[in-house]
């Protein structure tokens, strides 16, 4: 059996403890980090959305039957072609 010196003992649970508070403040500050680089990206996209949608005018649907459209003069709907 192995007696380890009660010093000894503290002082690799002392330096443990600030591994662990060291590890904790690095993960807290990437998390930050990345959470700030996804919010800038988001409202980056969004800018860009909004204004492409602002750029780009809406269109509307052409109706079947519009009052604009005519049909070719020299055809009438339904009719055949003559045998030659």
């Amino acid at each position: 059996m192995t007696i380890v010196k009660p010093t000894n003992s503290a002082a690799l649970k002392a330096e443990r403890e600030r591994d662990k508070a060291l590890a904790m403040r690095d993960y807290e500050a990437e998390k930050i980090a990345w959470q700030a680089n996804m919010m800038r990206l988001r409202a980056l996209r969004l800018a860009r959305e909004s204004a492409d949608a602002q750029a780009t005018p809406a269109r509307q649907p052409i109706a079947k039957n519009a009052p604009g459209r005519r049909a070719s003069p020299g055809r009438t709907p339904g009719a055949r072609r003559a045998a030659s």
